[in-house]
């Protein structure tokens, strides 16, 4: 697993780009880095693939029956209440774009998740909201064990001959079942970890970390790539390369837009194949 910085920086930076422009060359290029960074990080990549394409196809054919703008007719519909079945080309090209936008998100952000180490970035985190941080290891790391604590309930309430009834509103019934039990353990822990922190002494004065180990280059090469990509995205931000869609969409070949997203392209590429997963 890697340092949780260079992954995070370079996820915030697709974000930012994907974000801070409404040209579509950039944005597929951020898009295009998203899933190249998404393939770098460790298995499985199947489920959050599928969930941002199909997120991004949704918004693609919602757009045009929701948004009322756009001087490109190419389907004059009727408008029904809040559907609207006039679909210009501007609309479709915002429904790609907005798409593209959410599916780099759910792509760069499960892609972060799966390269950095979990305790290193609780160990980050920690640094700026050390309760917050402290809050959020706890839930992550108590929700498995309230799962096993719910099988083992339901085994033993099928030894004793309370599990034959089968459907949906059977397992309702099941379930509502071990609900007390699971509450009275879970608090029953909550005060055993809290008294274990007490006796170890946190809160009592200066935290103690442990030293983080020197980042190696394939890290280093993503912390320069992930300020690089942070920096394109303010000057995005700042208005560099301005594209409109609404009421007329500009041209979409441009030598700053094509410029642009080749560097994006470009600066992916380095960044996934530096921080590539590696059985």
């Amino acid at each position: 697993m890697r340092a949780p910085l260079p992954p995070l920086l370079i996820a915030i930076a697709l974000i930012t780009i994907a974000l801070a422009t409404s040209q579509p060359l950039i944005v597929g290029a951020a898009f295009v880095g998203a899933l190249l960074l998404h393939h770098a990080a460790p298995p499985p990549h199947r489920l959050m693939l599928r969930v941002a394409l199909v997120s991004a196809l949704f918004i693609l054919i919602l757009n045009p029956f929701v948004a009322v703008e756009g001087d490109h007719v190419l389907f004059a519909g009727p408008h029904f209440l809040l559907f609207d079945f006039e679909v210009t080309s501007e609309e479709l090209l915002y429904g790609l774009v907005a798409g593209l936008r959410l599916a780099t998100a759910i792509l760069a952000t499960s892609a972060f998740l799966r390269l950095a180490d979990p305790d290193r970035t609780q160990a980050l985190a920690s640094r700026l909201v050390p309760r917050s941080a402290l809050t959020v290891a706890l839930s992550a790391r108590l929700a498995p064990t309230l799962r096993r604590d719910a099988t083992g309930l339901g085994e033993a309430l099928r030894l004793r001959g309370s599990g034959p009834e089968r459907g949906r509103r059977a397992a309702i019934r099941q379930g509502a079942v071990l609900i007390e039990p699971l509450v009275a353990s879970s608090l029953e822990r909550g005060v055993d970890i809290s008294e274990a922190m007490v006796a170890r002494g946190y809160g009592g004065g200066t935290m103690t970390r442990l030293p983080e180990p020197a980042p190696t280059r394939d890290e280093r090469i993503g912390l320069a790539v992930g300020a690089i990509g942070c920096v394109l995205g303010i000057a995005l931000i700042a208005g560099l390369a301005p594209y409109v869609i609404y009421p007329l969409a500009d041209p979409l070949l441009s030598t700053s837009g094509l410029a642009l997203a080749g560097a994006v392209l470009l600066l992916s590429i380095v960044g996934a194949g530096a921080l590539r997963w590696r059985a």
